[in-house]
């Protein structure tokens, strides 16, 4: 038994693709990715951003060039918060400072 040639196989082509549209968290994103099985992969994904535009993301991989990817932005409506969160404001300390002096010489 030889564990290498368990794995000697070439990878199988495939195809796969998904997407979210959630409104309730504003969550837009996709992907859509294909091989040949003979290590050539070929895809995209996009995603919504918070100023309202998308991120597309279209990507080559192989054994020859390796990952490559042009990233685009296509502009879109300004984004608009469904909410405002308060603004910070720092917490003092709970305790009080510790007070210091310079030291005192005391004779003997």
């Amino acid at each position: 038994y030889n564990a290498h040639d368990q794995y000697a196989h070439a990878p199988a082509p495939y195809s796969f693709e998904y997407g979210v549209h959630d409104p309730h968290t504003h969550d837009v994103k996709s992907q859509h990715e294909v091989s040949d099985g003979h290590g050539n992969v070929k895809g995209s994904y996009s995603l919504l951003e918070a100023d309202g535009s998308t991120r597309v993301v279209e990507y080559t991989a192989d054994d020859h060039n390796g990952f490559n990817a042009e990233v685009k932005k296509i502009e879109g409506p300004g984004y608009k918060a469904s909410y405002s969160a308060p603004a910070y404001k720092a917490a003092y300390p709970a305790y009080p400072a510790t007070a210091y002096a310079a030291p005192v010489y005391k004779p003997y």
